[in-house]
């Protein structure tokens, strides 16, 4: 009676209890190794996990049929970008909040008895964050960087470069009229100078 000698494989170490930890990390904004941190791997091993992740979960929806070996690695790669986009998401929120003045420092509800009529009123007391402009012009420095980052160009460089691509596209236009014209004038003068061709003598 034959017996199977062969040896189990290893486990896989992406465990439900490692994404859930990787996906905690992952929403305050943690980078890779952080995040590899907190789950016990190397940085490396994660990386390769999300990885795998992307490019079975890209195969898929390229209509490949799906390896249930790579569910596991699908499932972190999603929801490891889910918490991130929330959490950028989240951030620039408050960092509008910041430039608006609408970010909000402390909130009361103070609950007292009106003398007057004798009923129960509720009063909210909210102290907001004063406006700041840096949050906005650092929000539209990253969002818009050809018009507000660090390279963009002022206004008046805008209109200088559209005055001179106008004026670059006239001259061309006046240079091809230009050579039309000469090319026209020597066709013409060719064919004034050019030698009368003999005609042939009829045949006596």
């Amino acid at each position: 009676m034959r017996t199977n000698n062969r040896r189990p494989g290893r486990p896989c170490l992406l465990t439900p209890e490692r994404i859930d930890a990787i996906e905690r990390a992952s929403a305050v904004g943690a980078n890779t190794a952080l995040a590899a941190e907190a789950a016990g791997v190397s940085r490396a091993t994660l990386a390769r996990w999300i990885a795998r992740g992307r490019a079975a979960a890209e195969a898929r929806e390229d209509g490949d049929p799906a390896d249930p070996r790579d569910d596991p690695y699908v499932d972190l790669h999603r929801r490891v970008e889910l918490a991130r986009s929330r959490m950028a998401t989240r951030a620039l929120g408050r960092v509008l909040q910041a430039g608006a003045g609408s970010l909000v420092l402390d909130e009361r509800v103070r609950t007292y008895t009106d003398p007057v009529t004798g009923l129960e009123v509720e009063e909210r007391q909210v102290r907001y964050l004063r406006p700041d402009w840096r949050a906005a012009a650092w929000w539209l420095a990253r969002i818009f960087p050809e018009h507000y980052g660090p390279n963009a160009k002022s206004w008046d460089q805008v209109l200088d470069e559209l005055t001179a691509q106008e004026l670059h596209g006239e001259r061309a236009r006046t240079e091809v009229d230009e050579f039309a014209g000469l090319a026209e004038r020597l066709r013409l003068a060719l064919s004034q100078n050019a030698p009368e061709t003999p005609t042939a003598a009829s045949p006596s």
